[in-house]
């Protein structure tokens, strides 16, 4: 599947995210994983082929490790278990801004997967606020790794 229908499907799963859960969970300020799972139940429903998992921490050969060796344990992954050939995407998931450190953190963990041996095809950073949703998108372009940010919610 090509990043661009992938991007498509991310979109989509945020938009139901914005319209069944935004309002009530951020209001109460819920606990990240929380968020990341009910955005993966929306990427269940678009991506039936694939298995979407959250905080899915293991390979064939033993414990996820980004291109440092440091053990990961992403939000969320599509991938097809039981393989190490269908890795797709990984996604992190932040309540904070595209600019805080810890927004930061991730978008680095994102990209170290992205270089090593795990071959995701593209890595989805989610950065959440009450007030505005980002996305950065993390692909690989022959041997250099591109980010590109877009704005997918903001309150007016």
């Amino acid at each position: 599947m090509n990043n661009r229908i992938i991007k498509g499907k991310f979109r989509e799963a945020l938009k139901l995210f914005i319209a069944k859960d935004k309002q009530a969970l951020l209001h109460v300020d819920i606990y990240e994983p929380t968020i990341s799972h009910r955005i993966a139940v929306y990427l269940e429903e678009l991506f039936p082929e694939f298995d979407i998992d959250c905080e899915y921490n293991k390979t064939l050969l033993g414990k996820k490790k980004d291109i440092n060796g440091k053990k990961i344990r992403p939000d969320i992954i599509i991938h097809k278990r039981i393989t190490n050939e269908a890795n797709s995407v990984i996604v992190e998931i932040k309540k904070g801004g595209k600019n805080s450190k810890l927004a930061k953190a991730d978008i680095k963990k994102l990209t170290n997967c992205m270089a090593g041996t795990l071959n995701y095809n593209l890595g989805v950073f989610i950065g959440i606020l009450k007030w505005n949703i980002d996305i950065c998108w993390i692909e690989k372009n022959n041997y250099s790794i591109l980010e590109s940010w877009e704005n997918i919610w903001k309150k007016s």
